[in-house]
């Protein structure tokens, strides 16, 4: 039986006020007018942000409902309270109204027994390590069982040969947690067939270092959360079994192995590439169809969000495809000045997110 796997960063998906980040409080500064009285700020403030914020919302929920995942796995959400309003009040509506339409000439029994397939009505959030308490959390069909990592240290991967003195300088002694936030491992059945799914997303590229490369001044952590995310499967299947199960690590690695088909130096990816490991289903896309989110400052298009198949998977499905939701991108990405978005969607904001969601349809071997 298939199941669509799907992978998305939602870019701040907070239960609270401040969805945006683009306000300046010390100024009390709202979209173009200056305030001067701290109360009527606030009100402003939180009236324009909640405003702002359900249009982003609802661009959100339009590209997930455009999915149509078996299994979503989520980065960057507050908390599970959070993916729980979310889903009611934004993304359940739309499903709704596509049930009813799909369904028109059913019965309720018929309804109510293809409804399953139509609904997300198992989610999990566990909180980990992000200091603005950003998480990573899953959305499904089927139930599901969810394990976090966050608690894993550098001693998990303490016998693993990396310049241990420069990840020391970083703040990565052996008793610090090694994921900046996590990776939780997704259990889930479809059809008897078992799948295990490794949601992460890793170290964010930022400068570390006066005039530094923000993408080479954190490889190091990415590498060690790589190496960390390939020792969890090796644990989870042994280092043979992994070859004949059915995995997939999805999420925002926040790097990427090449830029529009040519060979990017320095990706920390490689403990999950390297010797076959794992195998991208996006090679498969013609290169400049690849990407998942625009620098605009650099003109680039890369892949930073990735669903990555084990061996025996990528062997069970050599056609299946990525498929990538666009229509949520703002119009200052050039490359999709053709494309068809959703409603409201604006220059740079608001938009669904600052990454493409990936999702693909697997055939899982018993």
């Amino acid at each position: 039986m298939p199941i669509k796997v799907a992978t998305f960063n939602v870019e701040n998906l907070y239960s609270r006020f401040d969805f945006t980040g683009r306000m300046t409080r010390s100024k009390r500064v709202v979209g173009a007018y200056s305030i001067e009285d701290r109360g009527e700020y606030e009100a402003v403030r939180r009236s324009f942000e909640a405003v702002a914020s359900d249009d982003v919302r609802q661009m959100t929920a339009l590209a997930i409902a455009d999915m149509d995942a078996d299994v979503l796995c989520l980065q960057e959400v507050d908390s599970e309270e959070a993916l729980r309003l979310f889903y009611d009040y934004y993304l359940y509506p739309i499903l709704r109204q596509r049930f009813g339409k799909a369904t028109k000439g059913l019965d309720r029994e018929q309804r109510d027994r293809v409804a399953p397939a139509w609904f997300y009505d198992h989610m999990r959030v566990l909180s980990g390590n992000d200091t603005r308490g950003i998480d990573v959390g899953v959305m499904s069909r089927a139930p599901v069982d969810v394990i976090s990592n966050a608690s894993l240290t550098y001693d998990f991967i303490a016998d693993v040969a990396l310049d241990w003195t420069r990840l020391e300088a970083l703040g990565a002694s052996r008793d610090r947690k090694i994921f900046r936030r996590d990776c939780s491992i997704v259990e889930v059945e479809t059809g008897g067939a078992p799948l295990t799914i490794f949601n992460c997303h890793f170290k964010s590229m930022q400068i570390l270092t006066p005039g530094g490369d923000p993408r080479l001044d954190t490889r190091l952590l990415r590498l060690a959360e790589a190496h960390a995310v390939r020792r969890l499967v090796e644990r989870r299947f042994g280092v043979e079994g992994a070859k004949r199960a059915n995995w997939v690590i999805c999420g925002d690695l926040n790097d990427y192995v090449a830029i529009e088909g040519e060979p990017a130096a320095g990706s920390a990816l490689g403990p999950l590439l390297d010797d076959g490991f794992a195998f991208d289903p996006m090679t498969r896309l013609p290169p400049q169809e690849r990407w998942t989110y625009f620098f605009p400052l650099e003109d680039i298009y890369v892949q930073l969000d990735h669903l990555l198949l084990s061996p025996r998977l990528a062997e069970a499905n050599p056609t299946a495809l990525p498929r990538l939701i666009r229509q949520g991108q703002p119009y200052r990405v050039p490359r999709l000045e053709s494309v068809a978005r959703y409603p409201r969607v604006g220059w740079a904001r608001p938009k669904a997110s600052d990454h493409c969601p990936i999702v693909i349809e697997l055939n899982l071997p018993g």
